[in-house]
């Protein structure tokens, strides 16, 4: 699956397996031309320590829309 279905999809895997659980910013978007970095953490709705920090990069198309999304994960829960 692509486009916005796609990222919905991943979106909503996330909350499954964590439930209560909301993304929330980290500092601010990096931008250059047509690409944008962001960091991110999942936060338990609580507001206690994040279970994941990500770094995700995005492109934009020549109309604005997203052309292409690519993360990393800077912390990940132990298995």
């Amino acid at each position: 699956m692509s486009g916005p279905d796609g990222l919905a999809a991943v979106i909503g895997g996330v909350h499954e397996r964590f439930p209560g659980h909301r993304f929330r910013p980290l500092g601010e978007v990096d931008a250059h031309h047509d690409v944008l970095r962001f960091t991110w953490e999942l936060v338990p709705e609580g507001g206690e320590e994040s279970v994941v920090i990500g770094t995700d990069v995005l492109a934009l198309t020549e109309d604005g829309q997203v052309g292409g999304i690519s993360g990393f994960f800077d912390k990940v829960p132990a298995a």
